[in-house]
């Protein structure tokens, strides 16, 4: 059953040998939901961040094992306690062992259990299920309406791309000086060259549509809402310079609040909506 999206917090779970140097491994993540008294956390079974970051040696695994689900189980004894970001905050800070916790950041709540793993999924690969094609679009107007933005946001537009000399569907936009036009695009190939060819594809479209100015809609921005594998920077980066020459914007899709954020300071209400 589908719930209404509530607003809530993730924190990574980090493996810290030494807290003066802050060099930290992602082991897992957590997820705090306030309104529906979630808070969960999830680990990695197995240790290769920690040896790639840290090397083989000089580890006690039993023990940093014992760490990774001890955290787990900590939060579920507390989580009748922990009520209010204010108090996973101060939970947070009481760590003082080799298992360390980022402060939490916002996201969007539908179904606490599914958003535990598609998040894990995120950060930690394809070991867990991969959702369906259109979750970056879903995920997008859940969020929307838990932040009260639907109307600075119109969806369905169609446009035409000068260099193409033809017309694309766009998912969503919101106006804010240039008319943003936000697609959700996933980068999830092993091959760099697929991921380059499908960044050119959108960068060569993006700057046809920055320079172009429709009637209906005036200066035109492409946004690309993008999902990545997690740990593959370098196709990150890749994109990156390719939209930066496309004058196309990238949010991560772990970057959904940034985006919604600047819709909430900067978007302008659609008065037919």
């Amino acid at each position: 059953m589908n719930r209404e999206p509530k607003p809530g917090y993730y924190s990574i779970i980090q493996y810290c040998p030494d807290l003066g140097r802050q060099e930290a491994a992602n082991v897992g993540v957590l997820v705090f939901c306030p309104d529906l008294h979630f808070l969960q956390a999830k680990v990695e079974r197995s240790n290769s961040r920690i040896i790639r970051f840290f090397g083989k040696v000089g580890h006690d695994w039993k023990r940093i094992n014992s760490f990774k689900q001890g955290i787990v189980n900590r939060l579920e004894t507390e989580s009748s306690n922990i009520r209010t970001k204010d108090d996973l905050k101060r939970f947070i800070d009481s760590r003082a062992n080799l298992i360390q916790i980022s402060d939490p950041k916002p996201m969007t709540i539908t179904e606490p259990t599914k958003d535990l793993d598609e998040l894990f999924a995120e950060f930690f690969g394809s070991r867990e299920p991969k959702r369906d094609g259109g979750s970056l679009k879903r995920k997008f107007l859940e969020s929307a309406r838990v932040a009260g933005i639907e109307r600075k946001i119109k969806t369905d537009i169609t446009v035409r791309v000068p260099v193409m000399n033809r017309d694309v569907e766009i998912p969503f936009g919101f106006q804010n000086g240039r008319f943003n036009l936000i697609t959700p695009v996933r980068f999830e190939s092993k091959n760099i060259d697929q991921s380059f060819r499908t960044a050119c594809k959108y960068g060569v479209e993006g700057r046809s549509l920055y320079e172009s100015d429709q009637s209906d809609l005036g200066k035109l921005q492409l946004v690309v809402l993008a999902k990545f594998r997690t740990d593959d920077q370098e196709t990150v980066d890749t994109v990156r310079r390719v939209f930066d020459d496309g004058k196309v914007k990238l949010y991560k899709s772990i970057e959904l609040p940034i985006l919604l954020d600047e819709i909430r300071r900067n978007g302008k209400e659609f008065s037919n909506l």
